[in-house]
């Protein structure tokens, strides 16, 4: 036994010496998200098997050669910011589960931009670029990342980093691109509702909406340059799953369409015969 526990040292020795920091986190991290490895410990090849759940993995973004990160102010060692990120990061991955049953067809890559203050805490997180698209995700992994505390920046000087998270799906259904402009036609019909709602933020919004098979829309995210309110962010969430898409009604059962739009396209009138049809449809809601 004694011999057996020397080699698995060896092995785990060979990794570290090979591979880059930050692969080896998304190794640890994607590991230990799948469901499978706490079932069979002993048969890490089940670990090709669809996993039911989805996984995700995260690394900093940075440049693996200076082993450094020179920021917009101060300067921190990304060694220092991967040793501060690892403790939370299966509680970040954790948050895959908030999609529920859009767990089937949700994938992507989130970049995340950490506001670090010259003490180490995280003073903001924002989600500049979003390839996933659900918002209970999104804003469970900002809430875990304001928890860490981060070294005090070189010079004790604030400054800002981008971390990226990828997830993927149990693929248990495909997802096609869908044109913004053909969503148009439905969102004006909320957009006073949308208001109402209030300002998500003080930069530009886009949206990332997944419309299920039969027409409802079963994920929202938002990606934003800027902070995010979350009450704002909750109230839209809730209108935009309320829209009903017609043409995804005749789309396969398997089929989910995924469309990237800006939030004020909403209170956009549309044109043509899209806006003849929206025009009957808001006669209704009134």
């Amino acid at each position: 036994m004694t011999k057996n526990l020397y080699n698995a040292l060896r092995v785990v020795m060979r990794l570290k010496l090979v591979l880059p920091l930050g692969a080896l986190a998304a190794l640890v991290l994607g590991c230990a998200s799948s469901p499978e490895i706490q079932d069979a410990p002993a048969k890490p090849r089940r670990m090709k098997k669809a996993r039911p759940t989805g996984w995700a993995s995260g690394r900093v973004e940075g440049d693996d050669k200076a082993m450094s990160m020179e920021m917009s102010l101060g300067v921190l060692d990304e060694r220092a910011v991967d040793r501060a990120i690892k403790p939370h990061e299966r509680a970040m991955a954790e948050c895959f589960a908030r999609a529920g049953e859009a767990r089937k067809y949700l994938s992507g890559q989130i970049v995340m931009r950490f506001v670090v203050t010259g003490g180490g805490e995280v003073s903001d997180i924002q989600l500049v670029k979003n390839g996933l698209g659900n918002y209970s995700v999104e804003n469970c992994i900002v809430t875990v990342g304001k928890m860490i505390k981060f070294p005090a920046p070189e010079g004790r000087r604030g400054t800002d980093f981008e971390y990226s998270m990828n997830f993927r799906s149990t693929g248990e259904r495909s997802v096609i691109p869908w044109s913004s402009g053909d969503m148009a036609q439905y969102l004006y019909g909320i957009s006073g509702d949308l208001a109402n709602c209030g300002a998500l933020g003080a930069d530009d919004v886009d949206v990332i909406a997944y419309i299920e098979p039969g027409g409802a829309v079963g994920s929202v995210g938002f990606a934003s340059q800027g902070s995010l309110d979350p009450t704002a962010a909750i109230c839209a969430v809730a209108l935009l799953r309320k829209v009903h898409v017609a043409e995804a009604a005749a789309a396969s059962s398997s089929i989910v369409l995924r469309t990237t739009f800006p939030l004020a396209m909403a209170f956009e009138r549309p044109v043509g015969d899209s806006g003849r049809k929206l025009s009957k449809h808001t006669k209704r809601r009134q």
